[in-house]
């Protein structure tokens, strides 16, 4: 296959992807136009792939209004991954929870090769650094940290060799430092600090193990807010945890197996 036709199919495959995060992201109808924009392709192109998705199922037009939303086929795609969060029902409705008892935005993390990804968030006041999609350095994000709390310290040396290569001198982590807080994390069960921003926090604690994917949960605070709620928000989110999926963490899941994404 020539390499002109190949790369031309691999941008085709991004802005689909770029398409559905879009949705999930704005979670109303769009236009050519919006998509265009948030893009940055041209239209022409765009409406190309608009409708190459309306053929294949993933998206309905409204051909009055002129505007485009993911079917029911969208939804389904994923729901035989990790059933007994997402197919049942309980981890979307607990995120959901934590955002209207808490007033903050509730974030759901994944390890995606060497960087911590905001996979979901949900919540009104979102900066743009931090909103679904956003990738996030693995030894600086609490989301991160307490994922890595997880890894064998000898997997855990390998992550800080190879980020720590590629990173500015002012984010090079000290491995001994590192090993220290992720006891700490360990111990006390949750992790807390800065976004890049420097005007927000995250609490992160971790969503129970499984054989499948390891994820943690997060809620993004102001960070003047955080030294006097922070026990109000760990609590919070063990208690989301314990009431939504206790009753299942018996039977569905186990000890996370990781192989070390070099």
């Amino acid at each position: 296959m020539p390499a002109a036709v190949q790369d031309k199919r691999i941008k085709s495959a991004n802005r689909v992807l770029e398409i559905l995060e879009l949705f999930d992201a704005s979670r109303q109808t769009v236009t050519v136009m919006d998509v265009a924009r948030a893009l940055g392709v041209p239209q022409s192109s765009t409406s190309e792939l608009l409708g190459c998705l309306v053929k294949q199922g993933y998206l309905q037009r409204d051909r009055h209004l002129r505007t485009y939303a993911p079917t029911a086929r969208v939804a389904l795609l994923g729901a035989w991954v990790q059933p007994w969060l997402f197919r049942d029902g309980r981890l979307l409705p607990m995120m959901d929870g934590i955002v209207d008892e808490s007033g903050q935005a509730a974030l759901l993390g994944s390890l995606v090769g060497t960087v911590l990804r905001h996979v979901h968030v949900v919540g009104t006041t979102v900066p743009e650094n931090a909103r679904t999609g956003s990738d996030h350095s693995l030894l600086h994000s609490p989301m991160g940290k307490v994922l890595l709390s997880t890894f064998d310290r000898e997997i855990v040396r390998k992550y800080v060799h190879r980020l720590n290569a590629e990173a500015d001198p002012a984010r090079i982590v000290k491995i001994a430092s590192l090993f220290e807080e992720l006891d700490q994390i360990r111990a006390q069960g949750f992790a807390t600090g800065l976004t890049d921003d420097g005007h927000h926090a995250i609490v992160a604690v971790l969503l129970p193990p499984s054989s499948e994917e390891q994820l943690s949960l997060g809620i993004l605070v102001d960070r003047t807010s955080l030294e006097d709620a922070l026990p109000r928000y760990v609590r919070l989110l063990r208690s989301a945890v314990s009431s939504h999926l206790g009753p299942v963490l018996a039977s569905h899941t186990q000890r996370p197996r990781y192989a070390c994404a070099m």
